[in-house]
């Protein structure tokens, strides 16, 4: 028979993998943190709460439940938040996930919550249920959700949202109308019984609330705003501190005044008799207490070791002390772990109901982990495994640990425990885990005890298997524009948010005969100019990391010299000298200049490039409709290297790698550009026009703080505005009447897609404005009417047709502009299902002898996927000269 304890190696792994992050803070590792550990003890309560993204979340909520009434909480986020735009970078798609994964992660360390995710991938804003639901598919975003519950099993769900258009768009409102009804849905054993074959069981979550204002009528209000003196702020301050790691969607920096904070909820469904009056807490009518467990079998008696264990718990809580946390280990703890062992091989050992068996080792088995997580926090021990620097010469002087591990190396890493406790802790082993590619070796140092401040350290070799598989997410798209679910490559980490570091770290000891044990993941020292020292993941990646770009691009059809050039990066990962050769795997008929490129590396992390030039034959260009694909192979050590990794790292977040196959995507397109246009680049974030632009064949300047101060800009034919500029450039704020004055005086300015700083000051000649409720066009099919067809904006150097508005990518676009003086021209209309005709996406405005464009179609999404009517729209917008030029 299947017995949870394999289940929960998997829910285990929640602890791993939440630790493995970096800067990890100290109010998971203080005396605060050893004092709430000490709640946890007591009971056996389990929250699970659902939100659709990142950011959705009740912080104050959770972490009022974890920290101050010591539940077990879950937090199941059901995408990545991959469809949203970055304001800290250029990251986009999957690279988007990633950063918005970590930014979760760091927050979960606050809240004091195991994280979940779903396959789903956000596909960007979307007004409707029914448009998410058949983006995602119902059913398979259902069957993850069923899947964490019971893999989980809580005792409470509560859903951030109601499934209906109060959640505001529709993906909130499917993350309401999934949760329901996995609530009923994880209990029936005929849904999605292939979970069963896993070892999961069919789970009721006794009761379901949902997340409502405080004023509405029965909802149950509990305030998060109550002072810890041990933590030294509010729950929801504590919350609010780990939101502010949400700094991609301009979460950081949001201050919570002291004073009474509400989280109101609503009881939605019960499975438990009706109570005799009203509802005072989310576990009324629940004993959540350890003595109730006996309840779940009643035949073995369980009544009186449970209660020895809970006077155990009630006496470490009462004698704990701040300056000497481990002075209750001995007492009570330790002996309470020894009895909740023998409890667990009786249970083991009985003769009882399957399930009744099966769900209590797994509240037994979770409290064991809780009592060992305890005892080390109590203790404040301490466990570290770093990667050693390789051994210096005499000809050479010490150097820092390697970034990454490559197949076929051989390196050392050596863990270390520090006892900073007054207890002494016994009979001490320290192993090392690895996933499946690595062989390790050691000579155990024997330490029968480790005092006050006494150190074990214990060096390992570890060799990286030649076959061995590179770190990299467990999930992946085929297409990052168009898969709505992502397809899981390592099954057996669904629903977690990274698959289990290359190498953990474990030490056993024992106190008062008691065994506990720690776990630390393998990290390596890595050194940032700006930041200092820094410890990362041991992670393993390829010799040769291979990037080609640019990843998607056009062929003009109207260029006359048909030749493209292209740049194929590659960081080395040797561990010192090495010599690598790059080709390209072209299409018939193509022609790379030159055939190979040589390249030469001193060192580990160092980048070389290989340029080439492709030359195209001529029947290539005019076939707009075909697609061409590019590849670059390095050649190193007798293997070929065709994919690379982008390192998506931002200071205070796990770095992570995310891989794509090293080649280019080509289109060829029917656009024409006008000639010797001079095109200035205000850079804002996530934006590559001046990239696109290259493409077409025009060059764009980017202008920095002292060409807007004082550069000559009447040189330029178009200055265009990136992205988001007003709410991350100063300078385009302080210096943007000089752009009002280009204008004047003759110059094309463009003004891409903003956020709401864009009402803070006058950017445009005439008054406009956003406003914090601005209207969007999220269905990329929704049709696009052309307003003055004529106008030069459609006309010339191309005629933009509805055409060039297939095959768009997540939206149409957002922050349409909602009020404008007349002067300003709406120049598209189009609108989603149920929506009135939206005017405000692009509109133009004559300024003395020039022109002022806004446009908030998302082109900087259009033209990362390659689509061909953004390119025809962009040359367009960039061939216009102002009326006096």
């Amino acid at each position: 028979m299947f017995y949870p304890r394999s289940v929960l190696a998997l829910a285990a792994a929640f602890a791993g993998i939440l630790s493995a992050q970096v800067n990890q803070p100290a109010i998971n590792s203080n005396a605060a943190a050893a004092y709430e550990s000490l709640l946890r003890l007591r009971t056996t309560a389990t929250v699970l709460h659902t939100t659709a993204h990142p950011d959705d979340e009740d912080g104050g909520l959770l972490t009022w439940l974890s920290r101050s009434q010591g539940v077990r909480t879950g937090l199941f986020t059901l995408t990545r938040g991959e469809g949203g735009a970055d304001l800290t970078g250029p990251e986009l798609f999957d690279a988007l996930g990633l950063v918005r994964t970590e930014e979760l992660l760091a927050a979960d360390r606050y809240y004091g919550v195991d994280q979940f995710f779903s396959r789903a991938a956000d596909f960007g804003f979307s007004k409707r249920l029914d448009e998410t639901l058949d983006h995602w598919g119902k059913e398979e975003v259902l069957r993850d959700a069923v899947r964490v519950i019971r893999l989980y099993r809580p005792d409470v769900i509560v859903s951030r949202f109601h499934g209906e258009p109060r959640d505001g768009h529709g993906n909130h409102q499917a993350a309401g109308v999934i949760t329901a009804e996995a609530f009923l849905a994880a209990a029936d054993p005929k849904r999605f019984p292939e979970q069963l074959s896993e070892g999961l069981r069919p789970w009721q979550v006794k009761k379901f609330y949902r997340s409502v204002r405080d004023d509405e009528k029965g909802a149950l209000k509990i305030d998060t705003g109550v002072y810890d003196p041990m933590l030294g702020a509010s729950y929801r301050q504590v919350a609010a501190t780990g939101l502010s790691f949400q700094r991609s969607q301009g979460s950081g920096g949001r201050l919570v005044p002291s004073g009474s904070s509400i989280s109101a909820v609503e009881l939605v469904k019960s499975t438990l008799p009706p109570g005799t009056g009203p509802e005072l807490g989310l576990f009324d009518s629940l004993d959540t207490s350890l003595r109730g467990l006996s309840s779940i079998a009643p035949s073995l008696h369980l009544e009186i070791p449970l209660a020895e264990i809970e006077r155990d718990v009630t006496n470490a809580i009462q004698e704990f002390d701040a300056r000497d946390p481990a002075r209750v280990v001995e007492p009570h703890i330790a002996p309470a772990l020894r009895n909740l062992r023998a409890l667990i091989q009786n249970v083991t050992n009985s003769q009882v109901d399957e399930d009744a068996k099966y769900d209590l080792l797994f509240r037994l088995r979770n409290k064991e982990d809780e009592f060992m997580r305890a005892g080390n926090l109590l203790l404040g021990l301490s466990l570290e495994a770093l990667v050693d620097p390789p051994p210096s010469t005499p000809d050479a002087p010490p150097t820092r640990p390697f970034s990454v591990a490559i197949p076929g190396q051989k390196f050392s890493i050596t863990a270390t425990v520090t006892n900073r406790s007054s207890v002494h802790l016994e009979e001490i082993a320290v192993g090392l885990i690895v996933r499946g590619h690595l062989e390790v070796s050691s000579t155990p140092i024997q330490r029968t005890s480790l005092g006050n401040g006494e150190q074990l350290k214990q060096p390992f070799d570890v060799k990286v298997q030649e076959d061995a598989e590179y770190t990299r997410p467990y999930w992946s798209r085929a297409n990052s524009y168009r898969d709505n679910l992502y397809h899981i490559d390592q099954p057996q980490y669904v629903n977690l948010p990274w698959a289990p570091p290359e190498i953990t770290a474990t030490v056993s000891y024992r106190v008062a005969g008691v065994r506990f044990t720690l776990s630390e993941p393998g990290r390596t020292v890595v050194s940032e100019p700006l930041v200092g020292e820094e410890r990362r993941l041991l992670m393993i990646a390829p010799a040769m990391s291979v990037e080609l770009l640019p990843r998607q691009g056009i062929i003009p059809a109207g260029r006359r010299n048909q030749s493209i050039d292209v740049h194929a990066n590659v960081t080395s990962n040797a561990k010192g000298n090495a010599d690598a050769k790059v080709h390209l795997e072209l299409p018939p008929g193509w022609i790379a200049t030159p055939g190979e490129v040589s390249l030469h590396f001193d060192h580990e992390s160092e980048v070389q490039n290989a340029d080439f030039k492709l030359t195209i034959p001529a029947a290539a260009g005019p076939q707009a409709a075909k697609t061409y694909i590019v590849h670059a192979v390095a050649q190193y050590d007798g293997k070929d290297y065709g994919e690379g990794y982008q390192i998506v790292a931002h200071q205070g977040l796990e770095a992570r790698h995310l891989y794509r196959t090293a080649a280019a995507e080509f289109k060829g397109v029917d656009v024409k550009v006008a000639p010797q246009q001079k095109i200035g680049f205000i850079q804002g974030v996530g934006d590559i026009v001046p990239e696109a632009l290259e493409q077409l064949g025009m060059k764009a300047q980017t202008l920095g703080p002292s060409d807007l101060a004082s550069g000559n800009l009447a040189q330029f034919d178009t200055i265009f505005v990136g992205i988001r500029a007003s709410a991350v450039r100063e300078d385009y704020k302080t210096y943007n009447h000089r752009l009002i004055e280009y204008v004047n005086n003759g110059g094309n300015l463009v003004v891409e897609y903003q956020t709401e700083e864009f009402d803070n000051i006058p950017y445009g000649p005439y008054p406009l404005h956003m406003g914090r409720g601005s209207e969007r066009v999220s269905e990329e099919d929704a049709k696009v009417k052309i307003l003055d067809p004529a106008n030069p904006l459609f006309s010339m150097p191309n005629k933009i047709t509805a055409a060039d508005f297939d095959g768009w990518v997540e939206e149409r676009g957002s922050k349409f502009l909602s009020q404008w003086d007349p002067q300003y021209k709406p120049l598209l209309e189009s609108n989603d299902r149920d929506q009135k005709p939206q005017l405000g996406g692009m509109l133009e405005a004559h300024y003395g002898k020039g022109t002022f464009t806004f446009i908030s179609y998302a082109l900087y999404r259009q033209l990362p996927a390659g689509v061909p009517g953004a390119y025809r729209i962009l040359a367009n917008l960039a061939s216009q000269a102002g009326k006096g030029k």
